[in-house]
């Protein structure tokens, strides 16, 4: 028994040498091959290649948003450690050297992830921080044959830096800061676009990450595999900014001088529908939306502009916006380095403040021109005019005698001024209510609700931004004209709400020739090597009148600024039109007033137009329209020399009548009797919730 286990014994011995010979051999003929064979299926860690977002230009291929590069800083422990310790020593003080890291929490980061190929230890870098350090890492490359001491010494401690890298990616930026804020709108985290143009192109902006694969060949060289990341469409935006900036300046002047709870202002070509400019208050740096620094009312860093947020918002969420914006503004000037984003990103959760905070926040980056709504109050009379002529009930010889007032129904609603006798082009020029509401009468109420939605009141315009107010149930259909009331303070601009983008578009159609142009604010997509994607021309969605009619309305409001309301208007050498707008708000007895000009130039063949509404001025006489109008005229003097508008030949304008007192054409009137029930009109934003019906009814245009 003992023989047999020794033989068995003897046989694995054999055996064992036998296999020990044969791995030998293996390792010595083929052990190159086998250890390709394995080096070969190994992947390092993948890079991202990130896309560059694309370009915002204005109409004259000045740029409004690009991209700067930034830089991520990562440290690969496994790889320092891996070499000897003065490595890590020469990388830690080659760190502290040209960024001014602690070299202990370096250290500390470094031999606590020692098994770590991937640490983010800084992110958001410059190419200015980088680069110096960048520079030195390329000394390794170097020779040391024949350079001075120094530079030998820099090329060593540069071969023994190990373990460092940086990813590449791209930080959206803004070179006019405030510029057109609320038309472009900003960029979050991801490239997500969030109001305006980076918004609603937001899927041309964007482009598609590619991605970088590292690997080992069968020579045991590392090689990488690159899918090239593909950019994203730019932009060509239908803004000028040089108008854009003529705009801005002349709202701050007023808003230095006069001021308002809101001032708007809005600059389109009536020919095509592009908007060269749009503005409204307040405004905010794009690069630093959450810190709404501005020279305009909200300043959250500054208590004197509470009073101009306490209008919109309660005392305690301002409170929480102004908390919020030191925590962002320390959250950037911590010191990355002791935790990895990547980690700050999953911890992070919103609270129910922060939700409040940002609803707050999203009220004042919002486009007031496309998302607030008012009663337009005179502005809409011409399109009361140009209905009674298209649809017939009017001929144009009409006469109206106005005593100050109309008894309708039960109410007697009042005019600006005892007109007396006047026709139909005076009844436009000096703005008479009288005669809007027996016109109204004998368009009967289908008749003036059917063009009113022809005209695009109650109805969207197709704006590319995002944002844009549904007003459909602000604005009567002709089932519930349940009153002749109803009807007559329609029809001069009281009792129904509009957004100044609904009137300016239909405003543009009454005036180029019926021609109801969707308005935009972009004009060409392009690839990121310029190539044309999309021409985004003139859309006609409809005809709103003849151009027989339009001629006659616009030789109207050319009257309105040569004797009528808006005389403050002309300019020499040009021939100007416009309407001027008085609306009371409600609740009528605070005698509070938006006011507007709606002005355009030439009168035969309109190129320009620009409307400016001011909600509630800061003024004791807050019903003088002629507070917009001036403000127009200042604008238009400066955008006719921009847009190359020429002086015309025959100066038609009355300069000596612009020296007159501007006429308001602001209503009174004396209600004798309650009013029937009418919708509610808000003259915020109405986009979440729709107004309720109101007792009150408007007496006042």
């Amino acid at each position: 028994m003992k023989g047999k286990l020794i033989l068995v014994f003897g046989g694995i011995i054999f055996l064992f040498l036998i296999l020990v010979v044969k791995l030998c051999y293996v390792t010595a003929t083929k052990g190159k091959e086998y250890e390709t064979a394995v080096l070969s299926q190994q992947k390092h860690d993948s890079t991202i290649l990130p896309f560059e977002r694309g370009k915002i230009y204005d109409r004259n291929g000045n740029i409004l948003a690009t991209n700067e590069k930034i830089y991520t800083l990562i440290l690969e422990p496994q790889n320092i450690l891996l070499q000897d310790k003065k490595y890590e020593e020469a990388t830690i003080n080659a760190l502290h050297e040209y960024f001014g890291f602690s070299k202990s929490k370096l250290k500390k980061t470094i031999e606590d992830n020692p098994y770590s190929y991937y640490e983010v230890y800084k992110k958001n870098m410059t190419y200015d921080e980088v680069e110096k350090f960048q520079k030195f890492l390329d000394l390794a490359d170097a020779s040391a044959k024949g350079v001075s001491k120094a530079k030998k010494a820099k090329i060593e401690s540069a071969k023994m830096v190990k373990g460092v890298s940086f990813e590449e990616d791209y930080k959206r930026v803004y070179p006019y800061n405030s510029l057109a804020c609320r038309v472009l709108g900003y960029t979050s985290s991801g490239n997500v676009g969030n109001w305006g143009i980076e918004q609603y192109y937001n899927s041309q902006l964007n482009g598609v990450n590619g991605r970088a694969y590292y690997y080992f060949n069968e020579e045991l060289d590392q090689e990488q595999s690159v899918k090239e990341p593909k950019n994203g469409n730019s932009v060509v935006s239908t803004i000028d900014m040089q108008i854009q900036k003529i705009i801005e300046q002349k709202l701050k002047d007023f808003d230095d001088k006069i001021g308002s709870k809101v001032t708007n202002i809005l600059v389109m070509n009536p020919q095509n529908g592009e908007i060269y400019a749009c503005v409204n208050v307040p405004e905010f740096d794009l690069n630093e939306p959450f810190e709404m620094t501005s020279s305009y009312p909200y300043n959250l860093n500054k208590p004197m502009d509470e009073k101009s947020l306490l209008s919109l918002y309660s005392q305690s969420e301002i409170d929480k916006m102004k908390a919020y914006t030191k925590q962002k503004q320390a959250e950037e000037t911590t010191d990355s380095e002791d935790a990895s984003e990547d980690s700050k990103d999953s911890t992070k959760k919103k609270t129910d403040d922060q939700k409040t905070i940002y609803d707050a926040f999203n009220e004042l980056w919002r486009n007031s021109i496309i998302s607030d709504t008012n009663e337009p109050g005179s502005t809409y009379k011409p399109f009361t005019v140009a209905t009674g002529l298209e649809s017939g009930a009017l001929t144009g010889n009409e006469n109206y005698f106005c005593t100050g007032s109309l008894m309708v129904g039960k109410r007697n609603i009042g005019c600006s001024h005892v007109h007396g006798n006047i026709t139909l082009k005076d009844a436009v020029a000096k703005s008479c209510n009288v005669a809007m509401m027996n016109i109204g009468f004998k368009e009967g109420a289908d008749t003036f609700y059917k063009y009113q939605n022809i005209f695009g009141f109650g109805r969207s315009t197709g704006i590319d931004l995002p944002g844009e107010t549904d007003t459909k149930s602000l604005v009567y259909n002709a089932s519930n004209y349940s009153n002749s009331v109803t009807l007559a303070t329609n029809a001069f601009g009281q009792n129904f709400n509009c957004t100044m983008m609904q009137m300016a578009a239909g405003f543009c159609s009454l005036i180029n020739g019926g021609n109801y142009y969707r308005p935009h604010i972009v004009k060409q997509i392009q690839s990121d090597n310029g190539a044309v994607v999309k021409d985004i021309g003139k859309e006609v969605l409809r005809k709103t009148i003849s151009e027989e009619t339009s001629a006659t309305i616009r030789s109207y409001m050319q009257q309105t600024v040569e004797s009528g309301t808006g005389t403050k208007a002309q300019i020499e050498g040009y021939s100007i039109g416009g309407k001027t707008g008085t609306a009371e708000k409600i609740p009528r007895n605070k005698k509070d007033y938006y006011i507007s000009f709606i002005g355009f130039t030439p009168v035969e063949s309109p190129q320009l137009l620009i409307y400016v509404t001011i909600d509630e001025p800061n003024v004791s006489f807050q019903a003088n329209a002629g507070l917009a109008v001036e403000l127009e005229k200042a604008c238009m003097e400066e955008i006719v020399d921009v847009l190359g508008i020429k002086p015309e030949t025959t100066d038609t304008s009355n300069t000596d009548n612009a020296s007159t007192e501007q006429k308001d054409d602001t209503t009174s009137a004396t209600t004798e009797a309650s009013s029937n029930t009418t919708k509610n009109k808000k003259n915020t934003s109405i986009s979440t919730t729709k107004s309720k019906k109101n007792t009150k009814d408007a007496a006042n245009q």
